[in-house]
């Protein structure tokens, strides 16, 4: 690497911290203009973590855009998109004008980070409660989440936990080997790892309710609970620990984190019948739209269960910073406008899924249909819950369909390619919600049944299909063996068989009983709170229990591979070679990248979750093929011989080397801390 790099990184804010506007979103009453190199008072602690929150959505909008530009499920309208999002879209980086590559604003926040970490007091005591450790155990989640990101978008980065302050110390961290993700992982586990427990280690509450602030819809926004601005412990150690590669640890922070474990608090069910998108007209025309209701801008629930994390933003400049994901998604009062919309390749992986009816979905229809497969959208409906059309008012009325809406629908009773034309712009950009819990938890636990730990590959399938409410144990390498059934006196149970009508036989029961297992793993779904969780495909796709198209068997692997005919209305599995146990493995799999794309579309994940699944699977062509379907309706898998792809986006994302960003490389010369001031507008 140049020597030429961190002195945009670390010094654009180096020893200043960022005090909230008077009028910005992140809004404290203060006179205090510049932060002394000195212990921090409590009032200090809380302007300064406000400060660093500020600073989190200079990255916002660039996480999203890095991860989802780059992966399969938005195309580019390159009549529209600027040059920085086409070159995003193209994996090609121009490192001199492209201002998503800046890394600065990413090591602002740490270097922010790493001054409050170093200032506050945590001894500070009142009443045995440590006053300053909630807004510590925060900033450090804040400074895990970010060098994450970094270490995600672009695999090895300049790691450094002290302030950089002077010249001197900015050249000490550049004269260090910058660290690889994995190294940079290690290093954040044992950060936070001791904090992990929020009823030990809760997040700030800031006034009686726990509520800090306003943001969004209008003049009276909504109030926001404090721990809604930082991402819990537990879910960056499942995040942490899933792109170790050690899953038995993933998996047991993503269950304590949905399980509430050692708390009173726990994410409960996942999916509910007023959040889901179904149909409610024959013929598929008209749909149930409350799973817009997650994302409304005028009714978004900040202090719903199942929202973890999110980054807030001012509804309009004059209140402080403000978004510009609506500009490029769907420019408010605009038609025809947006800059990317939704891919072929995730409109065609919606319309694969096939809907299987809860009983009395069609009222005119209640016994007659079971499936969508003759209606007019017959797949998963969240796509079309979160996207619209508009119709332009030129001569030919020109129809712009597949317009992108997660970000500024201003209510949810809008999608199925109804006509909308937005009027607001972003106020939220959702990090973490309960459902990244559950699809994390269900990704690690493929991980442990490439490990050998029988029935993890199930419960995945329990989560996605019918949804976890039971006990499930998971046992590694087990050793099954078959012994002679007693009785509590300890006598032989005898088991009478009927031969024929005149004989009757006797011969001893035999029981199969464990003799031995490597390692025996729990999770408890049994309480209450899980007894009406159902399964997450349902989101979409309709009684996903009942769904005899999505189930783990032979036929249903056979079909996602390609390898299936209707012979007299019978589907038959074809070829010479039989499923295995690896097809069901990568099926699972599949199933679960699948439903993170149904799930999560267009909320930033998505690049780093295909490196991940790549990577662990040990295929590149889990991603690239993704990516290089994205512009073709494809009504076939990735894993058809008959999928249709970009050859040369193909040949380019199979290279790993293209997965990451290159770090810039300009000098901006260090300001003098002592220079440097914030004042209150």
């Amino acid at each position: 690497m140049k020597k030429k790099l961190i002195y945009t990184m670390t010094f654009l804010l180096g020893g200043t911290f960022l005090f909230s506007s008077c009028k910005d979103i992140l809004q404290v009453d203060s006179n205090r203009v510049e932060y002394e190199f000195d212990k921090l008072t409590l009032n200090d602690s809380v302007f300064s973590v406000l400060g660093i929150l500020k600073s989190v959505q200079e990255v916002g909008d660039r996480q999203v855009l890095i991860n989802e530009l780059r992966g399969d499920l938005v195309a580019v309208n390159e009549e529209k998109a600027v040059i920085d999002v086409q070159e995003l879209s193209r994996s090609e980086f121009n490192l001199e004008t492209n201002k998503y590559l800046d890394v600065k604003d990413y090591y602002s926040i740490i270097n922010n980070c790493n001054i409050y970490l170093t200032r506050v007091d945590t001894t500070l005591e009142k009443n045995n409660i440590k006053l300053m450790l909630p807004e510590y155990v925060a900033v450090k989640s804040v400074r895990a989440w970010t060098y994450l990101q970094l270490a995600i978008n672009y695999n090895n980065v300049p790691y450094f936990t002290e302030p950089i302050l002077t010249h001197s110390a900015a050249e000490e961290v550049l004269s260090q080997p910058m660290l690889t993700r994995d190294e940079i992982i290690g290093k954040l586990i044992a950060d936070i790892l001791p904090y992990e427990n929020p009823a030990a280690y809760p997040m700030p509450a800031w006034d009686k309710d726990g509520k800090v602030l306003k943001f969004g819809y209008g003049d009276n926004g909504t109030e926001v609970e404090t721990k809604r601005l930082f991402v819990p412990i537990r879910m960056l150690l499942g995040e942490l620990y899933l792109w170790k590669g050690d899953y038995k640890n993933a998996a047991r922070f993503f269950y304590a984190q949905i399980a509430g474990t050692g708390t009173n608090e726990t994410a409960k069910k996942y999916t509910d019948y007023g959040h889901k998108a179904s149909y409610s007209g024959e013929g598929g025309k008209n749909m149930n739209n409350g799973y817009m209701g997650l994302f409304s801008a005028k009714n978004f629930d900040t202090n719903s269960s199942n929202i973890f994390t999110i980054i807030p933003f001012a509804n309009t400049e004059l209140h402080g910073t403000t978004s510009g994901l609506a500009d490029i998604f769907s420019p408010a009062g605009e038609v025809g406008a947006a800059q990317v919309v939704a891919s072929p390749g995730i409109q065609s992986l919606a319309k694969r899924q096939i809907y299987r009816f809860y009983k009395g979905d069609d009222p005119k229809k209640p016994d007659l249909v079971e499936y969508s497969h003759f209606y007019e959208y017959p797949g998963d409906l969240r796509i079309k819950a979160t996207t619209y059309s508009q119709r332009g008012n030129d001569d030919a009325r020109t129809e712009y369909k597949n317009i992108i809406g997660k970000f500024n629908f201003e209510d949810g009773n809008i999608g199925m390619e109804s006509e909308f034309t937005s009027n607001i712009k972003t106020t939220f950009v959702i990090l973490q919600r309960k459902e990244h819990a559950y699809l994390r938890l269900a990704e690690a636990l493929v991980g442990l049944e490439r490990e050998g730990y029988v029935g993890a590959m199930d419960l995945a399938m329990t989560i996605l299909k019918v949804g976890a409410k039971e006990n499930y144990q998971i046992l590694k390498d087990p050793v099954y063996a078959e012994r002679v059934k007693l009785d509590a006196d300890g006598d032989t149970l005898f088991n009478y068989i009927i031969e024929n009508k005149d004989t009757i036989g006797v011969e001893p029961r035999m029981e199969k009983y464990l003799a031995s297992c490597a390692d025996s793993l729990r999770y408890n779904f049994g309480a209450e709170e899980f007894a009406n969780n159902i399964g997450l495909h349902s989101r979409g796709s309709g009684d996903s229990e009942r769904n005899a198209y999505y189930a783990l068997n032979d036929t249903c692997i056979a079909r996602y591979l390609g390898r299936t005919v209707v012979e007299d209305k019978v589907e038959k599995i074809i070829g010479d070679e039989p499923i295995n146990y690896q097809d069901s493995l990568n099926y699972i799999a599949d199933l679960v990248i699948d439903e993170l794309a149904l799930e999560l579309a267009w909320e930033g994940t998505r690049f780093g979750d295909l490196v991940r699944f790549a990577k662990a699977m040990g295929d590149n062509e889990v991603l690239a093929k993704r990516v290089a379907g994205r512009a073709y309706d494809n009504d076939v898998t990735y894993r058809s011989p008959e999928f249709i792809m970009d050859a040369d986006l193909y040949g380019k994302m199979m290279n790993e080397a293209n997965w990451y960003l290159p770090l810039p490389g300009e000098v901006v010369e260090p300001v003098d801390p002592k220079d440097v001031t914030k004042s209150d507008k």
